[in-house]
């Protein structure tokens, strides 16, 4: 007994500090692209880029510091001239090439490079939370759909439960109607579990984790498409994309890296200037110039290395400007695809659809047709549904994708 009641305590105390069920956190469309321009990718890579180009500011006219030399010791013979000698000498490498200069233009390269990365990254992450808030909303719809197609078959049941008692049905037509409402229940947890994924793949997309159950508000975004002309300057701009031209600046800083590590390992003169003290109490002052012949070690190999990985580069670069103008003409066909399936469906088949079930409805009702008919229309209505759910997003992504490589493309220009 005193387990019992320690058992109960327990259990009163667990509720008692369990935390509630999260809220829901409703988010509309437009809040969840700008959520993910905040990603923290997007702010550490920004921060990235300021960085080098701090350093590209702060970078000094030499790549050699001074080298400054003491020098002591005494004269021992002969012995009438014994005495203390020494002096100082600074000596200062300069690159015949221009390796600082360099030095600075790579860096502004890189920092360039960085830029257009975190310009890519934004449209990545904006267009990712716009397809992730679009499957969330389908998702929804989807359950929606399922839970009006729940309470339709269970209404059916208990027609065709009437129908039974009234000796118009058999208990084998009950069986069949039951096992359509088990089947449509299947669907309704089917959805709901689609539901729980696409929350938590939107959820990573915003940076949102554990703020609540988010659900999606507001209308479907509809975006003006772009006209042809429109189409056209994008595609003859397509270098101004984000990914191209990361891909792009990415090659030059490559090869900006290229000249640099040469010249660091090229011609250099170095200057000097001592003076001196000898033991007869002697004052020198005397400048010197070294000028080392580039015969050896010229910095071949690091430029080679630097060269190739900069010539692959540019190849990239060129094949991600055919993958974005591939891109963006499928992307234009998708959306004169998708429209016209959308109105298909919508115009088309619903309606179809729904004066199928209306007719076979009452045809049941008068006996004239039977119960396998009832159900195949019923069913051919519920899937018309979710076929134009499915359409309804594939016709907003579609849309949206292109708009927004085409507001991408012109931030560039």
């Amino acid at each position: 007994m005193h387990r019992v009641l320690r058992l109960l305590v327990l259990l009163g105390l667990a509720t008692a500090t369990t935390p509630a069920v999260a809220q829901e956190a409703r988010l509309t469309f437009a809040d969840a692209v700008a959520a993910a321009g905040d990603n923290p990718r997007v702010a550490l890579g920004r921060r990235a880029a300021a960085t080098l180009h701090q350093a590209r500011a702060a970078s000094p006219w030499l790549d050699a510091n001074p080298v400054v030399t003491l020098s002591a010791g005494g004269r021992l013979t002969p012995s009438q001239e014994r005495g203390f000698e020494g002096g100082v000498a600074v000596t200062q490498s300069v690159s015949v090439e221009g390796s600082a200069g360099l030095r600075r233009d790579a860096l502004g390269a890189e920092a360039r490079w960085l830029d257009a990365e975190a310009d890519a990254e934004v449209l990545v992450r904006r267009l990712a939370a716009a397809s992730a808030w679009l499957a969330l909303r389908e998702a929804e719809q989807q359950r929606a759909v399922t839970g009006r197609e729940i309470e339709s078959e269970a209404d059916f049941v208990r027609l065709v439960t009437r129908l039974t008692t009234a000796g118009e049905r058999t208990t084998g037509d009950v069986a069949v109607a039951t096992a359509r409402l088990e089947e449509a229940r299947l669907r309704g947890r089917m959805a709901e579990g689609a539901v729980a994924e696409a929350r938590g793949l939107l959820a990573a997309e915003v940076s949102v984790p554990g703020r609540g159950a988010l659900v999606t508000e507001g209308a479907v975004p509809e975006v003006a498409v772009p006209s042809a002309a429109e189409l056209q300057r994008l595609l003859e701009h397509i270098a101004s994309l984000p990914s191209v031209r990361a891909r792009a600046l990415l090659a030059r800083a490559e090869a900006a890296r290229a000249q640099e590590e040469r010249a660091q390992r090229g011609s250099r003169i170095t200057l000097g200037l001592e003076a001196r003290r000898d033991a007869l109490s002697a004052g020198i002052v005397q400048g010197s110039v070294a000028l080392p012949l580039p015969v050896f070690a010229v910095g071949d190999r690091e430029f080679a290395a630097r060269h190739a990985a900069a010539l692959r580069m540019e190849g990239e670069a060129a094949d991600e400007r055919v993958r974005a103008r591939a891109r963006v003409l499928v992307a234009a066909h998708e959306v004169e695809h998708t429209g016209a399936v959308f109105e298909a469906l919508q115009a088309g088949l619903m309606p179809a659809c729904e004066r199928a079930v209306a007719l076979r409805e009452r045809q049941f009702a008068a006996g004239e047709a039977t119960l396998l008919d009832v159900l195949d229309a019923r069913r051919g209505l519920f899937d018309a549904s979710a076929r134009v759910v499915r359409a309804t997003r594939d016709r907003a992504w579609a849309r949206i994708a292109l708009v927004y490589l085409r507001r991408a493309a012109r931030g560039a220009e």
